[in-house]
């Protein structure tokens, strides 16, 4: 049914959902016309404008509930580009998921344990890492934009050169020419995040060259008055105190983030609690990282997670080789203990002893040929061989396809993390130092000189199985037949076809206790040799081991064992798991000490409806202008706009003016706020007969709020202007609903992008939603404004006629 009123926008879209709506969970993409809600069945549902479901999130763990939901603020027009990220919590931890709009899957998960409180305020922004465009060495020629195009130039020689080369080869990723890693099997405990190709390229093999011109800011606000602060949705800056936050003993909340992409400074709302109520402060937020270590901060946090990432792929791939070998050695540990009691009780000898015996003389124990005949036979045989035969292979699979491609591919990205280090001005404010990245690099070469070994030893004890598990079959049929039977001689010449000696060595060796117990940290019995120093507990100087254990390797390989255990798979990965976290700790600290928060500046008492925009002003000044505004919509139709200016100055804020101003409309509830663009928010107003959409200049010449300087300390007296009628508010009503309670506006969205400005309009029941587009007014009075000149030429066109008559 359409809507019947004074003034009407045209509807773009309508949907009716089967469960209520969280009002507070409503999100317009700001890319895409998508709309994400949460319904009280904590479930996302994302929407196109005619209503089809595009995909969805269910949350489906008991005692864990969806708090926020917010769409990425800078995502590119691609749906590859686009995440939107749902904030869960409860069971003592909190989370946020990215879910990749082109797929609908989770590309990677944030997680915050050890933490109680509920996340009231999710904050999605982008700051611009631009540097400044480098001017032309040729007049008139073209500058080209990154080296890139130097390389696709034909002829370089004429072609002017960025003057920025440094900062164009650092961004030079090979990490594209790398192969892809494989997808882990489900099993390990990574199995969410490596287990498909998806997640895997959105965190691995995604292009690096989007994010070198921006960074995207993600802010978590809790209830017990703490803020988390990552970037680049993976690097994460670290928590901060609500005390250290607010300047004060007074515990208090993040409860709205709002930034300008232009701008270092973000501004955040805090509610605190004092003696005479519930006080509103602007709290800025200085980003001083992104001015002091802009230009490289992209590429620091991007390797820097990818190198925790890699940390825990290899990770998995071990648990997944351990898991084989395990697997691989208990159905044989179990055939051979059974014979073994019986060979002890009757023989007094082991099943080593009994099997060599068997292997040179051909005589086969009693108990041996009953276990052989009886107890193996032909079906337990194939269950060995297929156990022992699957998991050597399978291990070979995971070191050659995943293990040796993510030594790799971290070796790549460490090398650009010390060239970073080394070469660069800005090393010691991205806390990077080159002996720690040496020491991972070195441990990376002891990883890949092992699983070499590795790959070395299973091929060999898997040749050796093969002619072992070839002897056992035969030795099954000899022991089974008849002594007088005619297949004595078969048997016989398929003898002549078995490797004896490979029998013998499995006998001796692998199936006594194999090679990579050895090499893997497992070790089935006690060892009475010492250990290495503890490499994994790192010393201060952190010496280099690659080439100490090369020699010991190298003495394992001739068969001999070393005077100390070998550090094997686990405690390498180890070593490689202290000394990455210990680096990416470091830039932690490094870039936490360029997060400053500013002193709180005083809004008054809180209540209603807030929302806040960040805009970035011209100034006349050497110091940029950081304008923020805030929106207060009181239930009672009284409306402040607060006018805060901060002035930066290498990217510390410091307030510089406020103002304030008032607006009372008439006897109508206010249901919502929102501002639209620079210059006009939108009032959800309602009474008992209908609903109306306002549009309201608060800044720029045709503004409606007189602005006065304002004294949290005596107070101001302001000169409200007020709208005692509706006809007074009739040039800014957008939209009027029909009469009567069946469409009162609940909640407001706006998507303020410049061509495609719509708003998502929730109704009273949280069961309806209606979208409206706000440029088809404007449109549609541009064209009246044509129309009207067009009439006038006319006119005027007729009256010089009739005066040429006339004359």
């Amino acid at each position: 049914m359409a809507d019947t009123g004074d003034e009407m926008l045209n509807m773009m879209g309508e949907k009716v959902m089967s469960q209520p709506v969280k009002p507070d969970q409503v999100a317009y993409c700001p890319t895409m016309d998508l709309i994400a809600l949460t319904t009280v069945d904590e479930q996302v549902h994302v929407y196109r404008l005619n209503g089809q479901r595009v995909f969805g999130f269910a949350n489906r763990k008991a005692g864990r509930n969806i708090s926020q939901i917010r769409w990425k603020a800078d995502g590119k027009q691609e749906a590859s580009c686009q995440l939107l990220a749902v904030a869960l919590t409860g069971h003592d931890e909190a989370s946020v998921l990215y879910i990749s709009a082109e797929t609908g899957k989770i590309t990677r998960r944030m997680l915050s344990t050890g933490t109680r409180s509920n996340i009231c305020c999710l904050g999605w922004g982008s700051n611009s890492l631009r540097a400044p465009a480098a001017p032309n060495l040729q007049a008139g020629s073209e500058s080209l934009n990154n080296l890139k195009d130097i390389l696709k130039s034909k002829s370089p020689s004429q072609q002017p050169v960025p003057i920025d080369l440094p900062y164009e080869l650092a961004f030079l990723d090979v990490d594209g020419l790398l192969p892809k890693l494989s997808v882990l099997s489900v099993g390990g405990k990574e199995d969410e995040m490596f287990s498909s190709r998806q997640s895997l390229d959105a965190l691995f093999h995604s292009s690096a060259q989007d994010s070198r011109d921006s960074a995207d800011v993600l802010l978590l606000g809790y209830d017990n008055g703490t803020c988390h602060l990552s970037i680049f949705n993976t690097f994460s800056i670290g928590p901060f105190d609500s005390s250290y936050i607010a300047g004060t003993t007074e515990r208090g909340r993040i409860i709205l983030h709002a930034s300008h992409s232009e701008s270092s400074t973000h501004a955040l709302l805090a509610q605190i609690s004092v003696k005479a109520g519930h006080g509103l402060y602007l709290i800025p937020l200085d980003l001083r990282l992104m001015t002091d270590t802009g230009r490289y901060s992209s590429l620091l946090a991007t390797k820097s997670s990818q190198l925790t990432l890699l940390t825990r792929y290899i990770e998995g791939v071990q648990i997944h080789i351990e898991s084989e070998f395990t697997a691989s050695q208990d159905l044989q540990a179990r055939f051979i203990q059974n014979i073994e009691e019986a060979l002890q009780e009757k023989c007094h000898c082991s099943w080593m002893h009994a099997a060599y015996h068997l292997v040179v003389t051909g005589h086969c124990y009693a108990p041996v040929k009953e276990w052989l005949v009886e107890e193996l036979a032909e079906r337990n045989h194939k269950r060995w061989e297929k156990a022992v035969s699957t998991g050597y292979r399978n291990i070979q699979g995971l070191v050659f396809e995943h293990l040796l491609p993510a030594l790799e591919r971290l070796s790549v990205l460490v090398s650009r993390l010390r060239g970073l280090s080394r070469f660069q001005e800005s090393a010691n404010s991205l806390g990077l130092e080159s002996s720690e990245l040496e020491s991972i690099l070195d441990t990376v070469s002891c990883l890949t000189l092992l699983a070499h070994k590795i790959l070395i030893t299973v091929g060999s004890e898997l040749l050796q199985f093969n002619a072992f598990s070839a002897w056992m079959r035969q030795e099954i049929e000899i022991q089974g037949m008849d002594p007088n039977s005619t297949t004595t001689d078969e048997s016989a010449e398929k003898d002549n076809a078995i490797d004896h000696e490979k029998v013998l060595e499995y006998i001796q060796g692998a199936m006594l206790e194999s090679g990579l117990f050895e090499l893997l940290n497992l070790q089935p019995k006690i060892d009475t040799r010492s250990q290495w120093e503890d490499i994994v507990e790192l010393t201060p100087k952190r010496r280099l081991i690659y080439d100490m254990y090369k020699r010991e390797m190298k003495t394992f390989s001739h068969g001999n064992l070393p005077e100390k255990r070998l550090p094997g798979l686990a405690i390498l990965i180890a070593r490689l798991r202290t000394l990455c976290n210990l680096v990416l700790i470091r830039s932690q600290e490094a870039l936490k000490r360029k997060v400053r928060f500013g002193s709180k500046i005083s809004l008054g008492s809180y209540g209603g409806y807030l929302d806040m925009r960040v805009m970035v002003e011209p100034s006349s000044s050497t110091s940029d202008e950081c304008t923020t505004y805030v929106a207060i919509a009181q239930p009672n139709a009284e409306s402040v706009f607060q006018h805060i200016v901060l002035t930066m100055h290498k990217g510390v804020s410091s307030p510089a003016s406020h103002e304030v101003a008032l607006i009372n409309l008439p006897s109508d509830t206010v249901k919502d706020i929102k501002f639209i663009d620079d210059t006009t928010v939108m009032l959800a107003i309602s009474n008992d007969s209908s609903s109306r959409l306002l549009s309201l200049p608060y800044r720029g010449p045709d503004t409606i709020a007189f602005y006065e300087p304002y004294n949290p300390q005596h107070g101001t007296k302001l000169q409200p202007n007020n709208f005692s009628t509706v006809a007074g508010l009739r040039p800014f009503i957008l939209h009027t609903f029909p009469k009567g309670p069946s469409w009162t506006v609940e909640k407001i969205e706006i998507n303020g992008r410049e061509g495609r400005r719509v708003v998502c309009c929730l109704a009273q029941d949280r069961t309806r939603y209606r979208v409206f587009d706000l440029d088809s007014k404007e449109i549609e009075e541009e064209e009246e404004d044509e129309g009207d000149e067009t009439m006038e030429e006319r006119e005027e066109e007729e009256n010089e006629m009739m005066v040429d008559i006339n004359e």
